[in-house]
């Protein structure tokens, strides 16, 4: 596996979050809206406010001039003291790196931050300066281009499009700065003198024309990328940034780096946030990741014939994956899903290369009806159901395997080759392109594969014979532009470089690397596999069905149906590819390493999970300060409703029923808006949009219990921020700790003759449900728990670096003392299991509105435990949350909503009563608490399960 990197440490994100406090820019400032019908994401508006935050700090030196340079020597003596590395000099400060996945949106994020940096300038928060914004390739300008356009149709403060070439000298230029402009270039045609044509049509542009006194605020779209000049071409989007400055200045201007794959030390330390391939994936956006790894079990040589096959299950994937996108259709008609792409990855694109030539003689042999593959398909059925797939969950769904298991030759034909019968292959040449074979089954009317290369007309003329394929005639249609339509019937592109940059689809289902070496794959994979990651289960919606479930009512058969559509499948032909390609996805997930062999409980009872359904609530209460309310009285009047909605974008859905009650307020007739409080800053327009949801938001009901299935899924997602050979280390602990046998199993092994005294002695001493690793303790002893072994982080003054270990004190006082308690009478009458839940990771949780921030929230109890009576088979519900309670308010919140939901209800599953209870755990007791919450806060294990 991949060796640790050690260019792991984001100083610059550690930094804001330690040293600074991160600025509350929502006031005042729209963080949301983008363009008609986009909004920004969490993770992107959380990126802008970490680059606004760091660049507000390093700014504010230049906007107080009674201090000099005091808050940039802060950052860089943090940087020398925490660096080991690498020596962090001044000229090195002033940048900003942003770690972000391919598809994750990086544009609609780079486009907004300088529509604000912009807004800042004119508020006088930061110092004016010209923006540049650099990308590798005319293509990606022009997609800035395009996406700037949706956001001035969208918003008043248009960003003006200039060419670098138009900034001349600041003198001359100094007006437009009162515009918000941004200054485009591609990176690469930065040069300096020496390389720039003396010709006015000449496309370099000499670097340090661009150079002025107060410098730049520089925006680098994956710029640090490129050519063997690179690294002496990032000095000069540097100096020019800098400023004029001496020696021992620091720079006046700032760089910020937006990529998805970082190469150089200083990239990492200088990382202000971090939303890589492995932390957008975790959180449901764009597609699974699954890495076929049979080849890793073997040791066999890599036969042409298994190469073959290899191709041939890719194919049986691919039909899989297709039957899924139909079944799924039939389910529901608004999904927008895209149609399957297959993608064959290959170093050279020739017949020397074995790889190709067996490429088309699979679909050759499909084609012709040469190949066994029912047998094939039923042997791949057998191996995927046990199969480990790395960076995605264990297993594949039953609904996916059997699409596999009952594959015919007919269905590939039909469902990749459009071939009705039998049939041979044929090519069709593009006018005008040399880039692009379209291929054709020869009883088909529309083209299955398309062959992207540098030059295709000579590779028609020298293979297409040695391959068997007839080559028809030129048609003047390309495929590869209209990849994304929804009536390309593309689905297998065949190429090299072509797919690693410079494109983006979110058709991508499957990607084959084929006779790609370590090295080579290591190079491609990275940016091939981010081109498949895009998704859109809904208009606009980039997140997978399950995390959207309740938003759009989604049942639990269509997203089990949605996993071949949600899956990106890595395959490759040999072993070195195999091992390349996770070591490259390591690579990228390298602040993180997957910890493996947690096993879950064999249960014996269903186990029960509420869940919820949306209802019209026109019962919520808004609060508002006196102040507040006179402000936006005053707001309110100063404009004609009509006026109000449209010009101060509030049109969205806002209701006018809205303004209504906001009307009764002002006139003080009765209104569900009410004086509360003494809030002092806000912002009308943010309030009044506040308002609206808090009026108008639907409120979430006890729809019914169902058995627990997917709900509880953390422990498929364990990760450890460790070397790999502690995370070897404790890959083993896990293994061992669950294969111990407890003393009363060994002692039924002694009495069962099954070992002797001897070895039952030595058992005893040796077998152990629990051991201590790196300050973890790794416990399988409590067998009730849901999956085991829990992680336990024994420290407390330093940092926990496996997500989802138990470190909170009163989280571990509470397992302590269950163990201590196991034999209590109660437990007794009862068949019961209980498992830990994480935030956001697992799906449940008590619905509560927060009544400080006015809206909706979850609430997630820190263990649930299930119980079912031996005798009357009646079911208990216990959440409880082990948690200090000097702050009353959010516990008063959620045990509203607790009781709104489960008290007082006639409660059933599976025709049994089943109860509702809720505990907070406080070793202090409820001594200091109100009495509203002295019922339900309990100081000890038995007082709970009385």
């Amino acid at each position: 596996m991949a060796k640790q990197n050690t260019k792991k440490h984001l100083l610059l994100n550690e930094f804001i979050h330690k040293k600074i406090l991160m600025q509350d820019f929502d006031k005042g400032y729209d963080f949301d809206s983008f363009s008609n019908g986009i909004n920004l994401q969490y993770y992107q508006k959380r990126s802008i406010k970490h680059a606004l935050t760091i660049l507000s700090f390093y700014m504010s030196d230049e906007l107080k001039s009674d201090i000099h340079n005091q808050e940039r020597r802060k950052l860089l003596e943090f940087y020398q003291e925490e660096s080991k590395n690498i020596k962090i000099q001044k000229k090195d400060i002033a940048r900003a790196s942003f770690w972000m996945a391919t598809g994750s949106g990086k544009t609609i994020v780079m486009i907004k931050l300088i529509a604000l940096i912009n807004k800042f300038i004119k508020n006088k928060l930061l110092p004016k300066k010209p923006i540049m914004l650099l990308a590798p390739n005319d293509k990606i300008l022009n997609q800035f281009k395009a996406n700037i356009a949706k956001y001035n149709n969208h918003h008043s403060d248009f960003i003006k499009i200039k060419d670098l070439k138009d900034f001349e000298n600041l003198e001359k230029d100094v007006s437009l700065l009162n515009e918000a402009v941004v200054y485009f270039s591609r990176s690469d045609l930065l040069e300096n003198e020496e390389n720039v044509g003396k010709d006015k049509k000449a496309k370099r542009l000499n670097y340090k024309n661009y150079l002025n006194q107060d410098g730049w605020y520089i925006l680098l779209d994956e710029a640090h990328r490129g050519d063997s000049k690179t690294s002496l071409r990032k000095n000069y989007y540097h100096e020019i940034a800098r400023g004029f400055t001496e020696e021992d200045e620091f720079p006046k201007g700032f760089v910020f780096n937006f990529s998805a794959t970082f190469e150089d030390e200083i990239d990492f330390i200088t990382c202000a946030y971090n939303y890589n391939l492995q932390k957008f994936n975790q959180d449901g956006y764009g597609k699974n990741i699954a890495v076929l790894s049979e080849n890793l079990e073997f040791k066999n040589e890599n036969s042409d014939e298994n190469k073959m096959k290899t191709i041939l299950e890719s194919f049986l994937i691919f039909n899989a994956i297709v039957k899924t996108k139909e079944e799924l259709f039939s389910k529901r008609q608004d999904f927008k899903y895209h149609n399957p792409l297959m993608i064959a990855v290959s170093d050279k694109v020739n017949t020397q290369d074995a790889g190709i030539k067996l490429y088309f003689k699979a679909i050759l042999d499909v084609l012709k009806n040469k190949t066994d593959i029912k047998n094939l398909a039923s042997n791949l059925y057998n191996k995927l159901q046990n199969q480990n797939l790395f960076f995605n969950e264990n297993e594949l769904s039953d609904e996916f395997l059997n699409h596999i298991k009952n594959a015919n030759n007919d269905e590939l034909r039909k469902n990749i080759f459009y071939a009705s019968s039998n049939a041979n292959l044929e090519c069709y040449t593009i006018k005008g392109n040399d880039k692009e074979l379209a291929f054709q089954s020869k009883n088909s009317n529309k083209p299955f594969m398309l062959l992207n290369i540098s030059n295709a007309k000579e590779w028609e003329k020298e293979f297409l014979l040695e391959l068997g394929v007839e080559s028809i005639k030129d048609i003047s249609q390309s495929y590869f532009e209209d990849i994304n339509s929804e009536n390309s019937p593309i689905n297998i592109m065949l190429g090299s470089k072509v797919f690693s940059e410079g494109w983006d689809s979110n058709r991508v289902n499957l990607i084959s690397f084929i006779n790609i070496g370590s090295i080579n794959a290591k190079k491609y994979v990275l940016q091939t596999i981010g081109r498949g990651v895009r998704i859109e289960p809904f208009l606009n919606q980039r997140k997978r069905l399950y995390p959207l479930k309740e938003t759009f009512e989604i049942d639990e058969q269509c997203i089990k149906l949605a996993y071949g559509l949600e899956t990106l499948f890595v395959m490759a032909s040999d072993n070195e590819a195999i091992k390349a390609i996770i070591e490259g996805i390591e690579y990228e997930f390298m602040e993180s390493r997957f910890l493996k062999g947690f096993k879950e409980t064999k249960l014996s009872f269903n186990l029960p999970v509420p869940k919820y359904k949306n209802e019209a609530k026109l019962k919520n209460i808004y609060k508002i300060s006196k102040r507040e309310a006179n402000s936006l009285e005053e707001f309110i009047n100063s404009y004609d409703e009509d006026v109000l909605i449209l010009e101060q974008c509030l049109y969205k859905n806002f209701k006018y029923s809205t303004l209504q009650e906001l009307h009764k307020f002002i006139d003080k007739k009765e209104s569900r808006i009410q004086l509360s409080g003494d809030k002092v800053e806000f912002n009308e327009k943010t309030t009044l949009k506040t308002i609206n949801n808090v009026l108008n938001s639907n409120t979430k009901i006890l729809d019914k219990f169902v058995k627990l299935d997917k709900e509880i899924t953390h422990h498929k997602n364990i990760q450890a921020k460790l070397d790999l050979e502690t995370v070897q280390e404790i890959n083993k602990v896990i293994k061992d700790v669950l294969n111990a046998k407890n003393e009363d199993e060994l002692k039924a092994d002694f009495e069962n003759k099954k070992i002797n005294l001897d070895e039952l002695m030595r058992s005893i001493k040796e077998s152990d449900k629990s051991k201590k690793v790196q300050g973890y303790t790794i416990s399988a002893r409590l067998s009730k728990h849901y999956y085991n072994p829990l992680i336990i982080y024994n420290e407390n003054d330093k940092e926990n670096k496996i997500n989802f270990a138990i470190s909170n004190k009163s989280e571990k006082e509470f397992l302590n003392e269950l163990e201590e308690n196991l034999n209590l009478p109660f437990f007794k009458q009862y068949k019961w299991y209980f498992s830990k839940l994480v935030e956001n990771q697992d799906e449940i949780y008590i619905p509560y509105f927060d009544e400080e921030q006015q809206k909706e929230r979850k609430f997630y109890p820190d263990f649930i435990f299930w119980l079912k009576h031996k005798q009357s088979g009646e079911f208990i519900i216990y959440f409880i949350d082990p948690k200090g309670l000097k702050i009353e308010d959010n516990p008063r919140f959620k045990l509203k909503g607790f009781k709104e939901i489960f008290e007082n209800n006639n409660l059933i599953y599976e025709d049994k009563n089943i109860k509702v209870n809720l505990f907070f755990y406080n070793k202090e007791g409820d001594a200091f608490v109100s009495d509203e919450l002295k019922e339900f806060v309990k100081a000890n294990i038995e007082d709970i399960f009385k």
